[in-house]
């Protein structure tokens, strides 16, 4: 399917969610919502509510970091974070994206067959272990269609056509 960013909101887009605190310098633990590498980097800038917060450091995994911010130096300016997502703008994020597609680009695609039928609409994308979900909503009371994220199933992304290109797997009876 190519290169993409798991993040889901439409506007400023969410790339973490802050955890609790990690020591009493001021760290702490960040769910990371992303898979752009060096998102959690010494020197990014991401959005928290209406404030801007800068990373001074940077340290453990990429799905987990331990993240210290510019301006919070104590156990309580941490706690004060605990639970708020980090988001970045969404031309940060395509500019990060480096030529793929945002997930939230993906929302609302139609989507349809190799010959044209139409399948419905990409209603969310989900992640599910090593692959990601797209979930369709066909149109009528049908029940959604979920769909991996695969390149032998998902033969096109079209962002600008606004569609996607869908093989769907044979049926076992």
């Amino acid at each position: 399917m190519g290169p993409r960013s798991t993040s889901r909101s439409t506007d400023d887009l969410v790339v973490g969610v802050v955890g609790a605190p990690h020591g009493v310098r001021g760290e702490v633990k960040v769910a990371s919502r992303t898979d752009v590498p060096g998102r959690f980097r010494k020197g990014s800038r991401l959005l928290c509510d209406d404030a801007e917060l800068v990373i001074v450091s940077v340290r453990g995994p990429a799905d987990k970091p331990i993240v210290r911010f510019e301006g919070h130096a104590t156990r309580t300016d941490a706690e004060r974070l605990r639970g708020k997502s980090l988001r970045v703008s969404r031309g940060e994020a395509r500019s990060s994206a480096r030529g793929g597609y945002l997930w939230a680009d993906l929302l609302g695609l139609r989507a349809e067959t190799p010959q044209g039928e139409h399948l419905g609409s990409v209603r969310e994308v989900l992640r599910a272990g090593e692959t990601d979900v797209l979930v369709i909503r066909p149109d009528g009371s049908r029940p959604d269609l979920l769909v991996p994220a695969i390149a032998s199933v998902v033969r096109e992304v079209d962002v600008a056509g606004g569609r996607v290109v869908i093989a769907p797997q044979q049926v076992l009876e």
